[in-house]
């Protein structure tokens, strides 16, 4: 059967700090924040069907319902009207093979809620107030800023931040992967998903994560104590640092302690370590409470404390080679 090829176009003025709020169930999503005051959206219908009339009828089935105000804009599929006969209709005819995609572009410091099931969700440049659900697909995000909530139950995320963040998360096996120069605040909720973050930790933000079996990997600029929460909790620190509390509830202490970053879990463990992705002269230019550009030398024990992780497989030669090699120069 040919596939036959449909596009939707939707622009409407919503101002620089409006609303966009897009539903789709199956499809994937790539939107792209800039300056401009409108949102611009074109969906791509690959319909399979036995001819072009009814491939027509098809994709007047099947174009997305666009609800347009005063600083909003709502876009959803045909699953978002809650329309269920007409879905089903269209698979029992046989006319169900469609697959959609949705690029275009938005005001940068808008505010977006975005919701699919098992497409992917991209999105760049981005600065507002920003939600992102899905099921099992992945989210992407670069050259984020503003505050982020992403919510997945399989899907992985994906955030890279060139300056600061808020940042909300709740997943239940999918994994989370977030580098921001500074990170203002952080609630993180997992059951077996892993958390991976990469920042300094602003000395008045509040820091949470909770899970079951998930680990936290925590890519430190700047000092914070970490208290951890749990029975079956390992704490492992590949910098300087002190451990202090009881049993089930450790803490490791870097630097001055500031601010408290809090990990509950039932069996995850904690890995803190040096970032690999942002150095300490980049937080400082963000603001970030972090070190100075210029490091002092390792001491004896850091040195131990890479040769180990080295040992362990937690890094490879060439990194740690370029630890110890950056600072026996500085």
């Amino acid at each position: 059967m040919p596939t036959y090829v449909r596009q939707q176009e939707i622009t409407h003025r919503i101002g620089a700090s409006g609303r966009l709020h897009l539903r789709v169930t199956d499809a994937d999503v790539r939107l792209q924040a800039n300056d401009d005051e409108e949102v611009r959206l074109r969906a791509t219908f690959e319909i399979r069907a036995g001819s072009d009339e009814e491939a027509d009828r098809t994709f007047a089935e099947a174009r997305l319902d666009v609800a347009a105000g005063d600083g909003v804009l709502e876009v959803a599929d045909v699953s978002g009207r809650g329309d269920l006969g007409s879905a089903i209709r269209r698979l029992v005819s046989g006319r169900g093979h469609i697959g959609l995609s949705v690029e275009g572009t938005a005001p940068r410091r808008a505010g977006l809620r975005i919701e699919g099931v098992s497409g992917d969700l991209v999105i760049e440049g981005a600065r507002g107030e920003q939600r992102y659900t899905t099921v099992n697909g992945d989210v992407y995000g670069t050259d984020l800023g503003g505050s982020v909530q992403v919510t997945t139950v399989s899907g992985d995320a994906t955030l890279r931040a060139p300056e600061s963040l808020a940042l909300r998360v709740q997943t239940v096996s999918g994994d989370l992967s977030a580098v921001t120069p500074l990170l203002r605040e952080a609630r993180m909720n997992t059951v077996s998903g892993d958390l991976e973050l990469e920042a300094a930790l602003d000395r008045t933000g509040d820091f949470r994560a909770e899970s079951v079996s998930g680990d936290l990997v925590l890519g430190l600029i700047g000092g914070a104590t970490v208290e951890v929460r749990g029975l079956s909790s390992d704490i492992h620190a590949e910098v300087n640092h002190r451990v202090e509390g009881s049993s089930d509830r450790r803490r490791i202490v870097i630097g001055d302690g500031t601010p408290r970053l809090v990990f509950s879990s039932m069996s995850g463990d904690v890995n803190v370590r040096r970032p690999r992705r942002l150095d300490a002269s980049s937080a400082s230019q963000s603001g970030a409470p972090g070190e100075s550009a210029s490091r002092p030398p390792l001491s004896e024990q850091d040195s131990l404390e890479i040769l180990r992780a080295l040992e362990r497989g937690d890094i490879d030669v060439d990194e740690a080679a370029r630890r110890l090699g950056e600072n026996s120069n500085a």
